[in-house]
């Protein structure tokens, strides 16, 4: 059982330039070998989209590929980085136009709207003869098969990312605190580490792109609810405890967090933090990276697994990052022959350990640098906790992503902002959820 829960857990800007690498290629599909469509001294180039583009993921791709290409001369990979709240809009338009690249970098909680729109290839075929598959962590890739309408495999797990809880060891030091172990710790200490004549607040608040992504991941942690649905198929998102949490956590906002908040992305988060103007975020640990660099290790405290309101340990996953290839690819096997690559011991430890995050590479899970990093530790160590509950957030069900983008997000500022109350806010969520819900069940799951 324990098992099956785990690999539940992974199921865890319209005008736009269409770049290159699409068409047909329905022979080479049709072969689903790992070996080269084309014959060997053909030159191919492909396309490849990375979903969040960074300085520090364009410099390691830059050289994965560049190793790549020099194991496979008649191979190249064009390199097209995407900014990480325009890509699923980037993706989107590319499907509809028909202009997707040969592979890209998506995430688990897109896959099922790719798979709907049948733009991503099957692997099942490819992984069969690829002689290094068995380096891959099962759960991760049965996650992604478990995603899937038809069970099939429609991508490469590339890493992980649990939601992680950072503080400022330095600032919890001069204040007399230890680290929090509860949500209600943390409202307590945000007040307390709030100090505004010196320009520091307890805790900064992601209030624009992704902020109601990162809040659903609060909620259930908090409440320790584990399933998304009740048995008639009801949202859970609204249920009491939830109500009593955001009460409390957007009375926050402005008097113990900056009043700039309220339009934070991600980036404007962690700088926050990153500047020790803010004590704690909530992000996850892919971030681990930035705050080493620029806070320095002996200032940077993580917390994966805060205790719920019943005293368990809960993580909340909304998937895994995947590799994978799109069906409008002329060089189908080529594009896989890639991401595989990227997905091998050597060159998924090189790019996940830039950032902190968690190698789907069950090799890589034992390099050295993982074993150093004690946030990246923890959260495998909590993650494969067999105390651990799991919630897993409804990724699979169609509009989940696009109702956290173009409702939810906004909706939440106007909490915060004291325009809408909590219970309005997540009861309108539930209703739309349970909607969603309920037309997947029609169309997809029992079609």
């Amino acid at each position: 059982m324990k098992k099956k829960v785990v690999a539940v857990l992974m199921t865890c800007a319209m005008a736009v330039t269409m770049m290159a690498g699409c068409g047909g290629g329905d022979t080479a599909k049709e072969q689903g070998s790992a070996e080269t469509s084309t014959d060997k001294d053909e030159k191919v180039e492909i396309t490849f989209w990375d979903n969040y583009a960074t300085p520090q993921s364009t410099e390691r791709f830059k050289d994965l590929i560049a190793k790549f290409e020099s194991e496979n001369p008649n191979i190249t990979v064009k390199h097209v980085p995407l900014p990480s709240d325009q890509a699923k809009s980037k993706y989107d338009v590319a499907i509809q136009s028909g202009s997707t690249p040969d592979c890209g970098v998506i995430y688990q909680y897109w896959m099922n709207d790719f798979i709907i729109q049948d733009a991503l290839e099957p692997l099942d075929n490819y992984v069969a003869e690829w002689e290094n598959y068995d380096q891959m962590l099962e759960t991760f890739q049965k996650s992604i098969k478990d995603t899937a309408p038809d069970g099939k495999l429609y991508g490469l797990a590339q890493s992980v990312v649990p939601p992680t809880l950072w503080y400022n060891t330095e600032l919890f030091e001069k204040a007399g605190l230890e680290a929090p172990t509860t949500w209600d710790e943390v409202f307590e200490d945000t007040k307390k580490l709030t100090d505004k004549e010196n320009g520091v607040y307890g805790f900064s608040i992601r209030g624009g792109a992704g902020s109601s992504q990162q809040l659903e991941q609060m909620l259930y942690q908090y409440s320790g609810i584990t399933e998304m649905f009740d048995e008639d198929g009801n949202s859970t998102i609204n249920d009491p405890l939830h109500v009593k949490f955001l009460e409390e956590f957007a009375s926050l906002y402005n008097e113990y967090t900056p009043e700039s908040d309220i339009t934070n992305a991600s980036t404007e988060m962690i700088s926050a933090f990153d500047s020790g103007s803010a004590a704690m975020i909530f992000h996850n640990i892919a971030s681990y990276a930035m705050h080493k660099e620029t806070l320095g290790d002996n200032k940077v405290g993580a917390i994966v697994n805060l205790k719920s309101k019943d005293g368990d340990s809960v993580l909340v996953s909304n998937g895994v990052v995947t590799l994978s290839v799109f069906k409008n690819s002329e060089h189908p096997d080529e594009a896989f022959k890639f991401i595989s690559f990227l997905s091998e011991h050597e060159n998924n430890s090189y790019y996940c350990e830039k950032f902190g995050s968690l190698p789907c590479n069950k090799v890589a899970m034992e390099d050295e640098w993982v074993k150093e990093s004690k946030p990246v530790q923890a959260a495998a160590d909590t993650l494969l906790n067999q105390e651990t509950k799991i919630a897993t957030l409804p990724v699979n069900v169609t509009g989940y992503f696009d109702l956290h983008s173009n409702t939810l997000a906004k909706d939440f500022q106007n909490v915060l902002l004291g325009n809408e109350t909590a219970q309005q806010y997540l009861d309108k969520w539930a209703d739309q959820m349970t909607a969603l819900k309920k037309q997947y069940d029609e169309n997809v799951v029992n079609k």
